[in-house]
């Protein structure tokens, strides 16, 4: 692999460049794992920092992923979702939705989520964190809080591989308005990553959502941590 050292382009971009131009053409195929950094430093006669900041750009932009002790793999393309109906109130009853339920339970409220679900902070909550599964894979790590009062009776085995929106309309019956989501970039650390199975300080979206009762209180308030190299996202403007 060859770096031209007298070019004014980073050497960093120069190796990005040919390790994206192996993956686009097929020659490192999706799943396949890298050769180490040091390996590649080699190859390439460029220092590990080099290489290393080379595959952090591959990374974010979805075609590398790693996973925490095992290496740095080809990812495949991520799927494409109008960002609209991620947050829509429609959704499929018989489609699957599988969800691993990493922890469940009855809690206090307190300051924080008080604030965000404007309830007292002394008010009883449903706190759950699950991992959404696909192909096996873990995709999005979601926190979701919902007020114990109007979800009576909620126990684990209602969520198994369920969304929480069809829970919400189909066995408490409530008349959902609208959602509001706001995304930004998240640098995850530790178990989070470890959940995710990316290298610790991988960039993942955050999406905060808020979700309405037609009365306009809030019914569901969750925070979703979701993998950059499986998902991306757009939407459209017709004219």
């Amino acid at each position: 692999m060859y770096i031209d050292k007298r070019l004014d382009i980073p050497l960093y971009r120069q190796v990005e460049k040919t390790l994206e131009e192996k993956i686009i053409s097929g020659l490192w195929e999706v799943g396949s794992q890298l050769p180490t950094e040091q390996e590649l430093s080699d190859l390439f006669g460029v220092s590990t920092i080099t290489v290393k900041r080379a595959v952090i750009e591959l990374v974010n932009k979805g075609y590398l992923f790693r996973q925490r002790g095992k290496g740095t793999f080809v990812s495949g393309a991520a799927k494409e979702h109008d960002i609209n109906s991620v947050i829509s109130l429609t959704t499929d009853s018989d489609e699957m939705h599988p969800h691993k339920l990493i922890h469940f339970s009855y809690a206090v409220a307190g300051r924080d989520i008080a604030e965000k679900m404007r309830i007292q902070p002394e008010a009883e909550i449903i706190r759950l964190e699950r991992l959404k599964i696909e192909n096996n894979e873990p995709l999005a790590l979601e926190y979701t809080y919902l007020p114990a009062e109007k979800c009576p009776g909620l126990v684990p085995n209602d969520i198994n591989n369920e969304l929480i929106y069809n829970i919400l309309k189909n066995k408490f019956l409530i008349s959902l308005g609208r959602a509001k989501a706001f995304i930004k970039p998240y640098i995850v650390l530790d178990e989070q990553a470890e959940l995710l199975q990316i290298a610790k300080g991988t960039p993942v979206f955050e999406w905060e959502r808020f979700t309405y009762t037609k009365q306009e209180d809030i019914i569901e308030y969750s925070k979703f941590y979701i993998r950059q190299d499986k998902e991306t996202y757009y939407t459209e403007v017709h004219f």
